[in-house]
């Protein structure tokens, strides 16, 4: 049997009053019908003659609409004007064609980007699953270099700095699109140059408005002139963009004026939360930097974080970055901030035979990071020129801030910062005196009953965290990390401190 495509390209338009098609002939324009006569042709025939890839190559074509859903960008190639892309969900709106699905099953895209007039560059997609539902294609594509054109390059960094700092910023897309159609009995076709010229939204930075300050790791004061302080901090992304921007910093300013530099390592952005370590180097020959550090005593203060000439060693973020400017608010005493989660738990001691000659117990407990995600390696539980140690509290009057056993640089551990690792070590358990007797029995009677006994910690530990190789003196007593109370389990054998308290 014959078919005449203009024949069945009627048939199907026409067919849109019966199915109740939102698109009705008389809104068609006429190179749509052509697009759609070429295509119903084509799936009734397995022909897509010359006139067919003319229709097609227009720009405003068969593709009306595009949505990029999510987009990835790494910045840290070593040329900065080709850095890669790639996203998981893009989706095109096409022309109707009632009653028909294009059978679509793969593409590869040739997009070139355009922002105010200017075109900045093009990226080559290689083939990717499409899939089509009524009007509606859906794909995505592997990592593919966006290649700045050469004149371009200003225009590039502006557009970044267009989407660093607004909530929304419209660019141009234009290119074409080669698909392959699964035609059943005629097989698969690959029709190439389908044209495409659309505006595009891209979700922006906004200038990171929403920064949080989260915890301080520590402070150091080891640099002449400089107090390093080192924090984590939430950088909230707004956008469906992830970004790879690799070492960036900030012009940071307080109410004064500037006081130093914020730099964070290996910056890499997802959309929404971003925990990430800020490094700032506080200029302490600077007035505001003073001001700063006194008035975090009485009130919160704002840090100012903004792009500057040096922010980024990559030519092309580091101009596009300058116009970024955010707002960081310290607390008060940082009231407030904490770990994401308690560094410790499920901890348990045993008293051991050789307690009594060496005066060792056996702690064991689960470790993990309270760094938001970072990574922690524990160093010196009992760094020189501390004392830490566990004492007892809530168990009675007598026994309240008795000191129970003592670090001594025996516990070593690391830990992801999503996993948690379980240690046995020893420690020295409290050398008992003659007079202690009594309070020892109502420690062992209570522990007897609940089958633990409570303690606070004052501890002190060198950790690294996030795998820098960097010694960071930490607080990881209670008071530090909000645990409260914990709660060790002991044993039968815990009735045995008795014995190590002296007769005379």
């Amino acid at each position: 049997m014959k078919f005449s495509l203009k024949a069945v390209a009627l048939s199907a338009l026409l067919a849109s009053a019966a199915v109740g098609a939102p698109v009705g002939v008389e809104k068609r324009d006429s190179n749509s019908d052509r697009i759609a006569a070429c295509f119903v042709g084509l799936i009734f025939t397995g022909a897509w003659p010359s006139s067919c890839k003319a229709a097609v190559a227009v720009d405003l074509g068969l593709i009306k609409t595009i949505t990029i859903n999510q987009m990835s960008m790494d910045f840290t190639p070593a040329n900065p004007w080709a850095p890669t892309t790639s996203s998981n969900n893009i989706v095109a709106t096409m022309i109707s064609i009632p009653g028909i699905t294009l059978p679509i099953d793969s593409v590869q895209q040739n997009i070139i980007i355009t922002d105010n007039g200017v075109q900045l560059g093009s990226i080559g997609t290689p083939w990717s699953a499409a899939s089509v539902n009524g009007g509606t294609m859906t794909t995505s594509f592997t990592t593919s270099a966006l290649n700045v054109f050469p004149n371009a390059q200003s225009a590039f960094s502006q557009f970044i700095s267009a989407l660093s700092t607004s909530t929304s910023h419209i660019t141009t897309l234009q290119g074409s699109v080669d698909a392959k159609l699964n035609l059943g009995i005629f097989g698969h076709l690959t029709i190439p140059g389908i044209g495409f010229k659309v505006n595009t939204p891209f979700q922006g930075l906004n200038n990171l408005n929403g920064m949080k300050f989260m915890i301080l790791i520590d402070t150091n004061f080891d640099t002449p002139g400089k107090i390093i302080m080192a924090t984590i901090i939430n950088l909230k992304n707004p956008s469906n963009l992830s970004l790879k921007l690799g070492d960036v910093s900030f012009s940071t300013a307080a109410a004064g004026g500037y006081v130093g530099i914020s730099t964070i390592k290996n910056l890499s952005l997802v959309p929404g939360d971003n925990f990430v370590m800020s490094i700032t180097a506080l200029d302490t020959s600077l007035g505001p930097t003073n001001d700063f550090l006194n008035g975090l005593y009485n009130a919160d203060q704002t840090l100012v974080l903004t792009g500057f000439s040096g922010t980024s060693s990559d030519a092309a973020l580091n101009a596009g970055l300058a116009a970024l400017k955010s707002n960081l608010v310290v607390p008060m005493n940082f009231v407030g901030a904490s770990l994401s989660q308690v560094p410790y738990k499920n901890w348990s001691l045993k008293v051991l035979p050789t307690t009594a000659t060496d005066g060792l117990v056996e702690v064991t407990g689960t470790f993990q990071s309270g760094y938001y995600g970072y990574s922690l390696q524990m160093l010196q539980d009992e760094p020189a020129g501390q004392d830490n140690y566990a004492f007892i509290t809530g168990v009675s009057l007598g026994t309240e801030n008795m000191r129970l056993f003592d670090f001594n640089n025996t516990l070593s551990f690391t830990t992801s910062g999503s996993s948690s690792t379980t240690v046995t070590f020893k420690v020295p358990f409290i050398k008992f005196v003659k007079s202690d007797a009594s309070r020892v029995q109502e420690l062992v009677t209570f522990a007897s009953a609940k089958g633990y006994v409570s303690i606070n910690l004052w501890w002190i530990a060198n950790v690294v965290v996030g795998g820098d190789g960097i010694t960071r003196q930490v607080d990881l007593g209670n008071s530090g990390t909000n645990a409260g109370v914990m709660n060790v389990a002991v044993g039968s054998d815990f009735a045995s401190i008795v014995n190590l308290v002296p007769s005379a």
